[in-house]
């Protein structure tokens, strides 16, 4: 393989086509995730006062970054675990029209209906089985850094397994209604009742902001009980805490109404809506920072929404970075390569848990070890340490493209997935093989060993998206 080209298919096989702008988004993202966590590992300086280039890179970051990674990672994992469901809803549609028929004939509509349904359950289940794998996966990577992410999308994926699977529609739009009426209700209730309005504000950012927030390595080593316990009972708390009561749910709901349509598939189909969502997007995110910012430089009034704010409007800032990332990825080429950047950010999104935990691994070493080990304390301004965040994603860039130039997965997901096939029970076969009846074969003086009849039909159901307009 060329060592700037490489194919826009998965490493599932016959799974099909991969659309390079999910992978390309995974592989931007990761770098926003990286800038995102290293607050949590570095110490500052203690004593002494931001720098000029600190507190600009401090308000950029709130502008662009801040509460617009997370909800851009589950974006994509909405997306994922629909194109999931989709593949193996339609692989196994046509596997039991085919057991029904004994593949000579069309399915009836009532043959077609009892297929689907079958094969709807087959999608919850693997839905299921992939977030309970991501659970247990999350539980080990929290006992190292208790604001992973892993376990709460797979809390997402085991609750809404059905749903994802069966594409309720109506209740995703239900709890996504409740889950926005849930940060604005509290601000509204703050600001109509005065005092105290922040701290009721800020309740209604969930467990979650507090994990957010840089907490430093040192401090759960610090605690009376062993550093891991203290670190799992964090992440506990925050895995919950995120998954119901930030806008991590809606991300994820609305990914995976993305995946039903051909936005992210062919973006190249619609630059002008996926254009104007990019700027728009961005400027909300950028609007719902902007207030918080502005009070201590202004000496404004805090308002009690701004939390709130922020984390609403921080969603709409992950669509538009994932509506300009897809336009910059563009559709499938016509020879299945990808180049250049492109090439490489889609290395690492299909291999984001691999190169996400990777970034687990390299800040502990960095942050943790090497200055245990060494007795001096590392401590980096805000960006400095932003810096430190650039070059571990860029290792793992690297790493990612050494994978791909061996034609390897990366080891995380082939665990990952060999966890869930390896963990599906053995169940009876719900719709036997129809085989030609023995006795028949006899009458017409066939042998009954004789080779079955080729198959003369075979239930094809399209997975390519539906185009916005339909």
């Amino acid at each position: 393989m060329n060592s700037t080209t490489s194919s826009a298919t998965s490493f599932n096989g016959s799974r099909g086509l991969r659309y390079p702008a999910p992978d390309v988004a995974r592989g931007f993202m990761l770098l926003l995730i990286a800038l995102a966590n290293v607050g949590f590992w570095v110490a500052g300086p203690k004593g002494r006062a931001l720098s000029t280039v600190d507190r600009t890179w401090a308000f950029m970051r709130a502008l662009f970054i801040d509460q617009r990674a997370y909800p851009l990672f589950a974006l994509l994992f909405g997306f994922g675990l629909a194109t999931m469901v989709n593949r193996r809803m339609a692989s196994g549609i046509d596997a039991y029209c085919r057991q029904l028929t004994g593949g000579l004939r069309a399915p009836s509509a009532a043959e077609l209906d009892q297929a689907r349904e079958q094969a709807t359950i087959d999608a919850r289940r693997l839905v299921r089985r992939r977030g309970l794998w991501m659970v247990l996966f999350g539980l080990l990577h929290g006992a190292f850094f208790p604001s992973e992410i892993i376990g709460t999308y797979g809390i997402v994926a085991v609750v809404f397994a059905g749903w994802f699977a069966h594409k309720h529609r109506k209740r995703q739009l239900a709890v996504c209604a409740l889950n926005l009426l849930s940060q604005i209700v509290p601000v509204v209730l703050a600001m109509l009742f005065g005092p105290g309005g922040e701290v009721a504000a800020s309740s209604a950012a969930g467990p979650a902001s507090a994990a957010a927030a840089a907490t430093g390595a040192g401090e759960s080593v610090a605690s009376a009980l062993p550093w891991f316990v203290t670190n799992v009972n964090e992440w506990f708390f925050t895995a919950l805490g995120a998954a119901f009561t930030t806008m991590i749910l809606p991300a994820a709901f609305l990914g995976a109404r993305l995946a039903d349509t051909d936005l992210i598939a062919h973006p190249e189909r619609h630059r002008g809506l996926l254009t104007l969502a990019g700027i728009g997007g961005l400027a909300l995110g950028v609007l719902g920072a902007l207030h918080e910012l502005l009070v201590p430089l202004a000496s404004a009034q805090a308002w009690a929404a701004d939390s709130a704010l922020i984390m609403v409007l921080g969603l709409a800032g992950g669509c538009g970075w994932l509506a300009v990332l897809a336009l910059y990825a563009g559709g499938p080429t016509a020879d299945n390569r990808l180049t250049g950047l492109t090439w490489l950010l889609a290395n690492v999104g299909r291999r984001s848990m691999t190169a996400y935990l990777s970034q687990t691994v390299m800040f502990a070493s960095i942050f943790v070890i090497a200055p245990r080990l060494t007795g001096r304390p590392l401590e980096l301004g805000l960006a400095a340490s932003a810096a430190v965040a650039v070059m571990v994603w860029l290792t793992t860039v690297v790493l990612c493209a050494v994978l791909e130039r061996l034609g390897m997965p990366g080891p995380f997901e082939v665990l990952l997935r060999t966890a869930v096939a390896r963990s599906e029970r053995s169940r009876t076969n719900p719709f036997p093989q129809q085989v030609p009846d023995q006795r028949t074969d006899q009458l017409l003086g066939q042998p009954m060993s004789a080779p079955a009849s080729p198959v003369l039909w075979h239930a094809r159901v399209p997975v390519t998206p539906v185009p916005v307009g339909a």
